[in-house]
């Protein structure tokens, strides 16, 4: 925007007619100056006139060092009723109700050092208190629980390895996401979470053996067990109960047992867990065929004496079972999570790094 120039000879014309001519003259009218900070007094007076008098020496008391809860005769009668009603919901001690009436006396400054000298009592017992705490160890209690939670991981339907660190790790991780008084932060703790790990791999080759143990079972002069009999022995003693996943898992390994009891039972029985898997191919279907057929053909080759007993046909999976399968589902579901971001986040990288094709046959 061009501002007009004002020709000397004709009169200027007015800031209605042309606004930026008001704007300039006010932008080129000298004013006086005004010193930042300082307030202005009636009659160009100094302000140390205005200063209240009430004070000794014609002054004010300075509030650093004048306690706003006290009166020239002492605490001021209303604040020490509040506080002492205060103490005493809290139910401090008579010498605590002492030492705050004495602290209401005190100038600001001291209060201040009083206050800084008692949160240094504060974290001294603290200390004291956190050096006290007994070292951890596995209790009876616990050790209850990880055998309790081993056979039920054990016979899982979302079991992904029955031996070796991968079925370690995966008890701890479920054992770590339920409250059973295990302390926040072991991981971080090498000596603590080397005697959970201790018991809990101790739990899994106490579990595998009485599993095997089960599975020899013969009765002298007749036949094998049926499938119900001998799932019923399995979880005899635990909190788990009879249903199709668990007999369907029971019958894959009578299957391996028969080929290999004294010849790496549990490595050939993952081996051939991990052929199912993957001959199925992700499918949920093709897996739960595989074991149905699994199943029947074991139904047909132990007949047993007529015995036993099959779950009911409405049975659902409850209890224990069911929430260690949950948890392992959960947690096979945040390792495929984390695996599908770091394969993404690999093909970005190496489509972004990758040169331009367009780009090269252009140049």
């Amino acid at each position: 925007m061009s501002v007009p120039p004002i020709s000397p000879s004709s009169s200027p014309p007015s800031d209605d007619d042309n606004p930026m001519n008001g704007i300039l003259a006010a932008m080129k009218t000298p004013q006086a100056s005004r010193v930042l900070g300082k307030r202005p007094t009636p009659n160009n007076e100094d302000f140390d006139e205005l200063e209240d008098d009430s004070a000794p020496g014609g002054t004010s008391g300075n509030p650093l060092t004048t306690n706003p809860f006290t009166t020239p005769t002492g605490p001021n009668p209303n604040d020490l009723i509040a506080v002492k009603n205060f103490a005493a919901r809290k139910k401090l001690k008579t010498e605590q109700l002492a030492e705050v009436e004495v602290f209401l006396q005190d100038p600001p400054h001291v209060c201040d050092a009083k206050t800084f000298a008692l949160l240094h009592s504060v974290f001294n017992k603290v200390e004291e208190i956190v050096v006290a705490t007994p070292a951890f160890e596995v209790s009876d209690d616990l050790r209850k629980n990880i055998n309790s939670y081993s056979v039920a991981m054990l016979l899982s339907s979302h079991i992904a390895s029955y031996k070796g660190a991968p079925a370690t790790d995966s008890l701890l991780k479920l054992l770590l996401r339920l409250p059973l008084g295990i302390p926040a932060g072991i991981t971080a703790n090498a000596a603590d979470y080397n005697q959970l790990q201790s018991a809990v791999s101790d739990a899994l080759t106490q579990t595998r053996a009485m599993f095997k143990k089960h599975l020899a079972i013969r009765r002298k002069g007749g036949p094998e067990p049926d499938i119900f009999t001998l799932a019923r022995t399995f979880i005899k003693n635990t909190k788990c109960e009879l249903s199709m996943p668990l007999c369907c898992r029971i019958a894959l390994m009578r299957m391996v047992f028969k080929k290999h009891a004294a010849n790496n039972f549990w490595d050939k029985l993952d081996a051939q867990y991990a052929v199912i898997v993957q001959v199925a191919k992700g499918s949920a279907t093709a897996l739960v065929r595989a074991f149905e057929f699994i199943y029947e053909s074991d139904k047909k080759q132990h007949i047993g004496d007529g015995s036993g007993v099959g779950p009911r046909p409405d049975a659902s999976i409850s209890g224990i079972q069911q929430q260690v399968d949950n948890l392992m589902l959960a947690a096979q579901l945040d390792v495929m999570t984390t695996a599908a971001a770091a394969t993404s986040a690999a093909q970005q990288a190496a489509k972004s790094s990758s040169p331009d094709v367009f780009t090269s046959q252009a140049a």
